[in-house]
């Protein structure tokens, strides 16, 4: 009876150099987001585009999510996004959560183009969380566009909480 011994490590060792290929395939294209937050303050970072990111903050006792990009030329902020989260968590406790991640809007049926990231915010008293997008033009980091101010844009909400606390 032949032994199966040779080809299964012959398998084995060819899944291993592919793995390890694929994974350094997919490492070149890594991207990393960051959050920090305290008791009344989230900070955090956002993708744009390739190698544009912006940061954005969120108080915990006003609601007012603000964020900031710099511009590529200059290296000063160009570009400030806000909104008061207080119309879209009318009865906030003033618990946060907040998470950046990777989104691909390019079947995005607006008129607005959006950054290549979205966050959430979730309220901890209500459970309720929202997803926001960024206004983003790929020119607005490749040139030496003047100083605008954008609004983040609310894209959907979800209950994560379906039964009453009492």
């Amino acid at each position: 009876m032949k032994s199966n011994r040779p080809f299964i490590i012959s398998v084995a060792v060819a899944g291993a150099v592919l793995l390890g290929w694929q994974l350094t395939e997919s490492e070149s294209t890594a991207r990393a987001m960051t959050a920090y937050g305290s008791e009344n303050k989230s900070m955090l970072t956002v993708p744009l585009d390739d190698g544009m990111e912006a940061v954005v903050t969120l108080d915990h006792v006003t609601g007012d999510l603000t964020g900031y990009a710099l511009n590529r030329m200059t290296g000063q902020f160009f570009i400030r996004y806000r909104r008061n989260l207080n119309e879209d968590f009318p009865r906030h406790s003033g618990k946060f959560l907040v998470a950046a991640a990777l989104a691909d809007f390019r079947g995005f049926q607006s008129n607005t183009r959006l950054a290549n990231g979205v966050i959430y915010v979730s309220e901890e008293g209500s459970g309720k969380v929202c997803a926001f997008g960024m206004p983003w033009a790929v020119r607005f980091g490749n040139s030496g566009a003047p100083s605008q101010e954008l609004q983040f844009i609310k894209l959907d909400e979800a209950a994560t909480r379906f039964l009453q606390l009492r």
